[in-house]
């Protein structure tokens, strides 16, 4: 399963070995790699401790939410260093993934048979869902490939599982400076500052069932 992106990454915290231990073997069984054939990058995801952007409670507040957790903020700059990187670099494109995405096999190699019917995208959604609790969405479903539902627009939450270029990377980077929520809510609104589509039913989903030493301990959502 090659995709055609830079370099593929996934975030996990140092601490979740055995997750991460599972995540490998199972990207090394579908054979995931990136277009010159590398295996996924690990990063290691923030504890929320020491950040470098400035946290800013007030939109929570004002929903009557609790504070932004410290998982929530290590979540945010987890992904920030990955957008940091890609602008360093100067990646065209590159897959990120958290270490609870799986793949529908299907779904997947259905879409790399015939990625070049994609549209010009700056952020893909691999599987996302919407939650209307900061604004309304707006949606449109795009004809693009056969077997796949591709949705073009805004509010598309999880971020267990996409794909951005280096346009997407820097409007991203440029917006989050100052956390207000959690990383699903964030992303959510910054699509309507790039061309944002997403896949829904999911190509990539999130794995469920885990308890224990195997539970996310990534929280992002809002």
């Amino acid at each position: 399963m090659r995709f055609p992106v830079d370099a593929i990454f996934f975030i996990s915290l140092p601490k979740a070995a055995l997750r991460r231990k599972k995540l490998i073997e199972y990207c090394r069984a579908i054979n995931l790699t990136d277009k010159f054939g590398h295996e996924p990058v690990w990063v290691e995801a923030s504890d929320g401790n020491k950040v470098f952007h400035k946290v800013d409670n007030s939109l929570k507040k004002a929903h009557n939410r609790q504070n932004l957790s410290l998982s929530e903020i290590g979540c945010f700059a987890s992904h920030r260093s990955i957008w940091r990187r890609v602008l360093e670099v100067g990646y065209d494109s590159v897959l990120i993934l958290e270490d609870d995405a799986r793949f529908d096999i299907d779904k997947a190699n259905l879409l790399l048979d015939n990625w070049d019917k994609l549209p010009d995208f700056d952020f893909l959604h691999l599987g996302w869902q919407y939650y209307a609790g900061y604004g309304a969405q707006s949606i449109e479903l795009v004809e693009c490939i056969d077997g796949l539902e591709l949705w073009k627009g805004n509010h598309m939450w999880l971020t267990h599982a996409y794909i951005i270029n280096q346009e997407a990377a820097g409007v991203l980077w440029e917006h989050t400076h100052i956390q207000n929520n959690g990383l699903d809510a964030m992303t959510a609104w910054i699509q309507d500052h790039m061309e944002s589509y997403g896949f829904n039913p999911s190509i990539a989903y999130q794995e469920r069932f885990t308890s224990g030493v195997l539970r996310s301990q990534i929280h992002h959502t809002g």
